[in-house]
This record gives C-alpha cells, sequence and structure tokens, in this order.
C-alpha cells in the first residue's frame, strides 16, 4: 500500500494539536478543568512517585515482584489506551476538521497519518513529564542510567501500538454507525446505554477485581511484553531477553499492519455515502400534514384540558428532543453525585436514608432543567413562533406539559419506591413523595421564568461532529440556586435535628469572624420555612407571569 507522507502527516498533526490547544485556551471553563486534571491526575503523581520512588526505589526493587507486576500494569496500560482512544475516535477525533476541502487537497492516508500522530502528541504531551520524572528517579535510586532511556522509549512504543489498535477500533464503531441504518437511528440509545456501563464500571468495588484479573490473563499476551522490556537495566531483576525481542517484534509488526488496516478503514468512512434513518412516517407514505400531528396525537386525552395550540407545543419540545437528545445531556452531569448512594444500596441490599431524598432533589432538579432554554430550543423556528398566533400562556404552559408530562410520574415514582425500601415511615416518605410532586411542578415553572430571561441561542459542541444548544451558564447558576435554596429551606423546616446543625455551624462562623451571632434552632427552622415558601410558593406564579410577558414582547 501507499504510506502516509511524514512531512504532510506531520503538518496536519501540527494543526490539529494546535486546535486543541487552542480550543481549550478559548474556552475558561475547559481550560480551569483541564488545570485540575494536570493537577490532581499529573502533577500530584509525578512529584509523589518521583520522591517516592527516589527515596524506596532500592528497596521496591529488592523486596516487590516488579516484573510480574510490570506484565501485568504494560497489558492493562495497553488495553486502556486502545480504549480511551477508541472513545476518542468515535466521539471527536475520528473525523478532521474541514474534511471535504482536506480529502480533496491531500490524501486520505496523509489525513489518517496527521491524525492519528495528533493524537499521540496529546496524550504522550501528558505522560512525558510524569515518565521523564519517574525514569530520572529510578536510575539515581539504582545508580544506573538504563531507565532513564528505557521507561520513556517503552511507554512510547506502548502508546503507539495502543493508540494504532484503538483508532482502527473506533473508525470500524464509526463506518458501522454511518452504514447501518438501526444503528444510525438508535445512536443515542446506545451512547446512553454505554455511558451507563461505563459509570457502573469505574464506580464499582469490583472495578479494581477487575483490572487485577485482566493483568493476571494478559501476562502472556503480547503488549505485556513491553513489561520485560520496561526493567530492562534494573538491578535485582531479570527480565526475559526473548520477550523484550517480542516488544521490539510487536512493534515493528503491529505498527505498519495497523496502520495499513487505519487507513483502509478510515477511507471507507469518509468516502462512502452515510446512512440517513427515515422517519416511520415517511417510510409508509405519511403526507406533511400527518406528520405534523403525529407528536399531538398521544396528547389527545389532553384534549379537554390543554388547548390546541399548548399541545402544538408540547409536541413539538418532545419532537426536538427525540432527534436530539444530546441537548439535554447537562441534565445528566448532577448523576455522578448520586452514584455513592446508589453503590451502597446495590451493595448492601438496603435502601439509606439519604436516597429518597436525593432522587427527590435531582428529580425536581432534573426536569425543571430540561424547559431551561425555551427560547433558544426553538432554533431557527424562533421567529415563526413569536409571529404565529399561540400566546405566551400556551407557550409557557405547553413547556411545563412537556417537561412534567414525561418527568414527573417519573419522580414521584423512584421517590416513593425507594422510601417505601428505606427505614423512612409511610409518613415521612409519603410526604416527600406528594412534596416532589409539588416542587418537580414548581420549579419547572421557575426554569422557565429563568430561561426567557437569559436566554441561549448559539450552539455548543458536544462533539467533534455534533453541535447542539444548551442553557446559558448563567441560567443554569441562577435556577440551581433557586432550587438548593428551596429544597434547603424545606430541608430545615421539615427535618428533625437539621435546624440544631445549621444554627451550631452558624453560630461557629460568626465566631470565627468575630461577629456576636447565635441564631437558636427555632429561628432557623422558621427562615427555611419561609425561604421554602419564597422559592416554592412565591416565585413559580411569578416566573409565570414573567416568562409569559417574555415571551409576547421578545424581539430578535
Amino acid at each position: 500500500m501507499n504510506w502516509p507522507t511524514p512531512r504532510r502527516s506531520l503538518r496536519i498533526a501540527r494543526v490539529e494539536y494546535r486546535r486543541s490547544v487552542r480550543a481549550i485556551a478559548d474556552n475558561t471553563v475547559q481550560m480551569l478543568g483541564f488545570g485540575v486534571f494536570l493537577l490532581l491526575f499529573v502533577g500530584v503523581p509525578t512529584v509523589g512517585g518521583a520522591y517516592g520512588i527516589y527515596r524506596f526505589g532500592d528497596r521496591i526493587a529488592a523486596n516487590l515482584p516488579l516484573l510480574a507486576a510490570a506484565r501485568g500494569a504494560t497489558a492493562v496500560a495497553w488495553v486502556g489506551v486502545g480504549v480511551i482512544t477508541a472513545t476518542r475516535t468515535v466521539g471527536k477525533t475520528g473525523r478532521i476538521d474541514r474534511e471535504a476541502g482536506m480529502l480533496t487537497t491531500v490524501p486520505a492516508r496523509d489525513v489518517v497519518g496527521g491524525l492519528v500522530l495528533a493524537e499521540f502528541g496529546r496524550l504522550f504531551s501528558i505522560a512525558v513529564v510524569p515518565l521523564l520524572a519517574t525514569s530520572a528517579a529510578w536510575s539515581v535510586a539504582l545508580g544506573t542510567p538504563v531507565p532513564v532511556v528505557a521507561v520513556p522509549v517503552t511507554a512510547a512504543a506502548l502508546l503507539a501500538t495502543a493508540l494504532l489498535a484503538g483508532h482502527v477500533v473506533g473508525v470500524a464503531l464509526k463506518i458501522a454507525f454511518a452504514q447501518s441504518e438501526l444503528l444510525a437511528r438508535y445512536r443515542s440509545v446506545v451512547f446512553v446505554a454505554a455511558f451507563l456501563v461505563y459509570v457502573a464500571a469505574i464506580t464499582s468495588d469490583a472495578f479494581g477485581d477487575a483490572l487485577l484479573r485482566l493483568g493476571t490473563a494478559l501476562r502472556d499476551a503480547p503488549m505485556a511484553y513491553f513489561g520485560d522490556a520496561l526493567l530492562v537495566g534494573t538491578t535485582g531483576v531479570d527480565p526475559s531477553l526473548a520477550r523484550v525481542a517480542g516488544a521490539v517484534a510487536f512493534v515493528g509488526v503491529a505498527i505498519p499492519a495497523l496502520l495499513a488496516v487505519d487507513v483502509r478503514a478510515a477511507t471507507r468512512l469518509w468516502y462512502a455515502d452515510r446512512v440517513r434513518p427515515e422517519s416511520r412516517e415517511s417510510r409508509t407514505g405519511g403526507s406533511r400534514t400527518n406528520r405534523g400531528t403525529t407528536g399531538e396525537s398521544s396528547l389527545g386525552v389532553l384534549a379537554g384540558v390543554a388547548h390546541r395550540q399548548t399541545r402544538t407545543v408540547t409536541a413539538n419540545v418532545w419532537r426536538r428532543t427525540k432527534r436530539s437528545p444530546l441537548r439535554l445531556v447537562y441534565v445528566a452531569y448532577p448523576l455522578f453525585f448520586l452514584v455513592t448512594p446508589l453503590r451502597s444500596t446495590v451493595e448492601t441490599g438496603s435502601v439509606p436514608r439519604s436516597l429518597p431524598v436525593f432522587l427527590a432533589f435531582y428529580g425536581t432538579w432534573a426536569v425543571g432543567a430540561s424547559a431551561l432554554n425555551p427560547l433558544g430550543d426553538e432554533g431557527a423556528m424562533l421567529p415563526v413562533t413569536l409571529t404565529a398566533t399561540v400566546d405566551g400562556d400556551r407557550f409557557v404552559r405547553g413547556h411545563v406539559l412537556a417537561a412534567t408530562l414525561v418527568g414527573l410520574p417519573l419522580v414521584v415514582a423512584a421517590t416513593a419506591l425507594t422510601g417505601y425500601l428505606s427505614p423512612l415511615a409511610p409518613a415521612r416518605w409519603l410526604a416527600l413523595a406528594a412534596a416532589s410532586a409539588v416542587v418537580t411542578v414548581a420549579g419547572t415553572v421557575v426554569a422557565l421564568g429563568v430561561g426567557t430571561t437569559f436566554p441561549r441561542f448559539s450552539e455548543v459542541k458536544v462533539t467533534r461532529s455534533r453541535r447542539v444548544v444548551v442553557p446559558s451558564k448563567t441560567a443554569f447558576a441562577l435556577y440551581s440556586v433557586v432550587v438548593v435554596l428551596g429544597f434547603g429551606g424545606a430541608a430545615l423546616f421539615a427535618v428533625e435535628g437539621t435546624p440544631e446543625v445549621v444554627a451550631g455551624l452558624v453560630a461557629f462562623l460568626a465566631d470565627l469572624a468575630g461577629v456576636p451571632l447565635a441564631p437558636a434552632a427555632g429561628t432557623v427552622r422558621l427562615a427555611g420555612g419561609a425561604v421554602a415558601v419564597l422559592f416554592g410558593v412565591v416565585a413559580p406564579p411569578a416566573a409565570y407571569r414573567y416568562a409569559v410577558r417574555r415571551f409576547e414582547t421578545f424581539t430578535l
């Protein structure tokens, strides 16, 4: 085959690498998040690991089974890098920006080489400092310069082969999603299921055991040969020269073979036609009118309660969500806070008292958050919606129905079921379930008021090829604060013992600040009740009226 031209591939890789750096630098939130990641997962392990190796490296080499551990660790690392690369290829790096222009300017093989080199540069630039620091400390501790060369070279070879293998798998998955009508239609469902499996895996106590078993099972696999190469020159360790030679041979065979497969797969992905799943109405020859009323037919039961225009707004919201479920990806972020109580429930077989409360709180927040950008969600249809006959009252009611008809039963059912299984008294979990129903509706109305005040119309990139409109940061933060204050005030008023704890905390902080303040528990309880009434009773009607007026007076 014709191999990628090194010069062109390097130029493409340099441009792609700079784009990724610029994308992070231009986004303050991403830059802060990446900085925290580097500090916690690169900086701290580098300093701590290098110091530990420098101080105790000779003892580690003399007393621990380094060779067996290195073989298993390198095999697991190879698989891990491959999985990460495959995931990134499916989501971001499987295609190049300005694809049509690039593929008509340079051969596809050079584009593949550039993408792979850029990904290698991204990953290796993160790993190079820890590798150099730990290998230098290892060399000083053992009194030999060999690890300074052996460790980085072995790591680079491992990264190159694993990255190519992962890129091939990722491109193959993209081909499957691009050319299979079934997978293309249920793409979002597959991604959500994969995400849930990922969260369940990394939060499970069995994850560590699974990695240990994987390392043991792969100790004789070719990727485990890197473990012997990693320890070349280490005092007290006798790596197998045959395995070291096998690692060299593995690199020499795997890189060209995987690169050849990658070029062919990427060429098929980029030049082949993608399937476009047809809607059920299109396949059955349904007319435009029928397609326009399909969503409303499911709301026929509300014909005597909601106006037709209200039901039309509700159906349109559902239709947009079905077509682009990624626009609600932000609703899933707080699910990570539920990992601990859910894992405790699974492991112990009993539901803790806190789980119904957490589910009620998250459900209330999530249902309202799904309606947090009513104007921005209209997209290009906003001028049509504003000039149509639908008024603000029906527009707002339609969004409330769209969120609560789906979310309200789920929140109440989850709260009631976990409350029934928990040690909470029946009166308490029944009251919690009833309160969650009321607060969910109130929170949705408040979200519409906040969202119409701070709308967002610009799209953000959620994957390399997908951009969606999400709520503004101001609306997201303000709505979250309102829900936290309202829910927290209700907890202060209703949960025994909470006012005493909060009163003690306030007194402690006031004492530190030199302020003579020591509120009584009863005062704190009344204040919590007042806050709950403010955000649960007073705010929703005001937000409703404001959202109606905002829609009716909004100008582009």
